[in-house]
């Protein structure tokens, strides 16, 4: 027994007047009369009807839809293709764009491929296939076509053309259809519109190329403190290349483990959304450590979440070397005033002792040059040697040293001057096997202590690197040496 019309279109969603525009118009649907007139229907027609609804939603236009639906099943449509409709829905539901060719046609287009272009499925399936490339690009789209034609999957990204003219990035995989006997019946080509993310990956190295271009070390890790990122000073800053610490702990590989317990409560702070700026001592692949400045701060989502954390770092070193040698430098002035003072309250107070004065004063010089090593030679008149007379650390004061240039002291003697030597080992002026009182080391400065007839004294101070006295601490030891040689005039 057949359905009414009111059921027919209760179980398609299809409205009754719109049903019977398709039947007066294009005697799409046949239905039976029952004996009093009324229209009735079969399981089929709601096949039928629910099929044209598909293909206009595909993007045919009605009158296909309908003609491809009612010639299922004829000479020109065998029966079989009700089982090629059913393939068509698959067809449909893919995300990406499937595009059939045959002679430069187009066979077949599902509904995401003519959303793709911007066309209808049926515009699509009339225009010519080489009208959607730039002609710049012909000579290779031919290239590639000859390729599928002898049986090779091609996959290729290009500029393809829409219906309103503008263009889109395609990322297409072609693959070759034979038919039974082995003879070449077209391509199918897989479809996907890449031109977001060749946008996205373009920005992406457009960032990337900016924070390389910076001059401070960037890096960028997940909250767990995972490396995501390093940037190009970063590499140079820490000695580590990006391949190589992308995906490891960065805590473990920038901090210095004695900085361990300062960098796990930064780092507490921060993964609960607080900013961190100040020092931190870090550390070089290499293993050498060196105080870092450090900015960091949490990175938050749209929705306020924290998914990453990015670090700005600088070598402070340098910086806080200078800081640390002007407060060596006003310490050196201050002291210089406060031992002169005491020498020249010496020559107006005899019952200062000299000898107090002489040994604070090396023992300060020292401390200022941060000298291994601080020792005052007496000259001996018509000798032919140089005698301790003051060391810090103290050393015992009966050593003494070749005169002239057979030692360090001698020659600073000889010289009348302040002598600065870099690396002792190395400065053919004097005999380095015997550069001083004390055992022969790196680096050494000296001046000569006047008296009323002449030189009556040295003072040297030596270190045991290389390079470690400059033109201020000649200064500074010059003048240690006249307040030397203002507390021994009698």
């Amino acid at each position: 027994m057949g359905m009414r019309v009111g059921e027919l279109s209760r179980r398609t969603g299809v409205g009754v007047s719109t049903l019977r525009a398709w039947e007066s118009r294009f005697h799409f649907l046949e239905p039976e009369r029952s004996e009093a007139g009324h229209r009735l229907y079969a399981e089929t027609d709601v096949e039928r009807v629910n099929a044209v609804h598909r293909l206009v939603a595909e993007g045919l236009t009605l009158a296909a839809a309908i003609t491809r639906v009612a010639n299922v099943g004829t000479a020109d449509h065998p029966a079989g293709e009700a089982e090629a409709l059913l393939y068509g829905q698959i067809l449909q539901a893919i995300g990406q764009g499937i595009w059939v060719i045959w002679n430069g046609r187009t066979r077949y287009a599902n509904r995401r491929m003519a959303q793709i272009m911007g066309y209808s499925v049926e515009d699509l399936v009339a225009l010519p296939i080489l009208e959607i490339f730039r002609p710049e690009d012909l000579p290779v789209v031919r290239e590639r076509t000859e390729r599928v034609r002898a049986g090779h999957r091609v996959h290729f990204t290009q500029q393809i053309r829409r219906a309103d003219g503008s263009t889109f990035v395609a990322e297409v995989d072609t693959t070759p259809l034979f038919n039974q006997a082995g003879r070449y019946e077209g391509s199918v080509a897989l479809v996907s519109d890449v031109t977001a993310r060749n946008e996205a990956a373009t920005q992406a190295r457009l960032r990337a190329s900016l924070l390389d271009s910076i001059g401070e070390a960037v890096t960028a890790a997940t909250p767990e403190g995972t490396v995501l990122y390093i940037n190009a000073a970063a590499e140079r800053l820490l000695g580590w290349r990006a391949a190589e610490v992308v995906g490891r702990n960065g805590r473990e590989l920038f901090v210095a483990p004695e900085a361990a317990d300062d960098s796990n409560s930064i780092h507490n702070s921060l993964i609960k959304g607080n900013r961190y700026s100040g020092t931190l001592m870090l550390s070089r692949r290499d293993g050498s450590r060196f105080l870092g400045r450090l900015s960091s701060g949490p990175v938050l989502d749209e929705h306020g979440k924290l998914v990453g954390l990015v670090g700005v770092m600088s070598d402070q070193s340098e910086r806080n070397q200078i800081d640390r040698d002007i407060e060596t430098r006003e310490l050196q002035a201050e002291t210089l005033a406060l031992f002169g003072v005491q020498a020249l309250r010496q020559r107006i107070d005899p019952s200062a002792a000299a000898t107090v004065i002489i040994a604070g004063s090396v023992d300060a010089t020292r401390r200022l040059l941060h000298a291994d090593q601080v020792v005052m030679l007496d000259v001996i008149p018509d000798g032919d040697e140089l005698r301790v007379n003051v060391a810090s650390p103290q050393i015992d004061r009966r050593v003494a040293v070749p005169s002239g240039s057979r030692s360090f002291a001698g020659y600073v003697a000889l010289a009348g001057r302040v002598v600065v030597v870099d690396d002792i080992r190395h400065d053919p002026r004097f005999d380095a096997n015997d550069a001083s009182a004390v055992d022969p080391t790196r680096s050494a400065i000296g001046a000569p202590i006047f008296g009323p007839a002449g030189i009556v004294g040295v003072i040297t101070a030596e270190r045991s690197r290389p390079n470690k006295f400059d033109r201020f601490d000649a200064h500074f030891i010059q003048g240690m040496a006249n307040i030397l040689g203002t507390a021994l005039l009698d």
